[in-house]
């Protein structure tokens, strides 16, 4: 099935490790040499209007587990997406 990059950020990112909605996907990797996507990135948890948030999520295309109508279930480890909230502004890449 063919999915627009669109149509990917319209959908919710779950992981299938604790059940937990991560959000959607805000922007995407590709690496440019082979054009291929690499991974997705989620906004970090917290903050208003985007101040204050955690790092960005980014998460390797290789933990996508399956892409559905509605969601995206990812298999991450839950601390990996806690540490993000640890004081960087830098992405996090979970590998």
């Amino acid at each position: 099935m063919d999915q627009t990059l669109t149509e990917l950020t319209e959908k919710q990112v779950i992981n299938l490790c604790d059940g937990r909605i991560l959000g959607n996907v805000v922007d995407f990797k590709i690496d440019i040499c082979c054009g291929r996507l690499t991974a997705i990135v989620l906004p970090g948890e917290g903050g208003i209007f985007g101040f204050k948030r955690c790092t960005d999520i980014v998460i390797p295309w290789e933990k996508i587990c399956k892409i559905g109508k509605d969601t995206i279930i990812v298999d991450i480890g839950i601390e990996h997406i806690d540490e993000c909230c640890k004081g960087k502004k830098s992405r996090k890449f979970l590998g």
